[in-house]
């Protein structure tokens, strides 16, 4: 065990025990095997675009786009594992925050470039219905297919209304914050 320490709940014992059978699981079947060097270089590289897609003028509202959005899909990423809806077989690493969870890499950094691409609500909210697709769809069951991601008690269709719920109430949140600091910045100067 990590930690031998007298008088704490049985609840936290087994989760000792869950995180212990959980590495030792990741050390002896995920660790430098093919699939999760497969999962690796897709992570890079999805970064990598992003990064070279990103317009770097607008590096702090875009980053601030991918955060929140991020922040939002690991609670939604969380729920579902605990819940056990939906499983990630092949870990990078095998603690919390699970970054091979696609959920918390691929519709934030691809719907915050929509977001700095599609100034609009129109065409963010048409190309968003369209990601957000691409991701439940096709994204999710390519993961699935090669192994990557597992549904147990859950359906691709389930997550499509929730890509669009999260990331228009994100844009709207990063309006309004920019909104209230631009207002705030025009108080300083008069």
């Amino acid at each position: 065990m990590f930690l031998a320490v007298s008088g704490i709940s049985q609840g936290v014992e087994v989760q000792k025990m869950l995180t212990a059978a959980h590495v030792e699981e990741w050390l002896q079947h995920d660790l430098f095997q093919i699939k999760w060097w497969l999962l690796l270089a897709l992570t890079i590289l999805v970064f990598w675009v992003w990064w070279r897609q990103l317009d770097k003028a607008r590096l702090p509202e875009v980053v601030l786009y991918a955060v929140l959005m991020t922040i939002v899909m690991m609670g939604v990423d969380e729920y579902g594992e605990e819940l056990v809806l939906w499983d990630y077989p092949i870990d990078i690493l095998p603690i919390f925050p699970v970054i091979t969870a696609f959920n918390l890499w691929i519709p934030p950094l691809a719907f915050s470039l929509v977001y700095q691409n599609f100034p609009t609500w129109k065409s963010f909210t048409r190309l968003i219905v369209l990601g957000a697709a691409a991701v439940a769809f096709v994204v999710e069951p390519a993961m699935a297919l090669g192994g990557y991601y597992q549904l147990l008690k859950w359906q691709y269709y389930c997550n499509f209304p929730i890509y669009i719920v999260v990331a228009l109430i994100i844009r709207w949140a990063v309006v309004k914050i920019l909104a209230i600091s631009e207002k705030a910045n025009k108080r300083r100067i008069v």
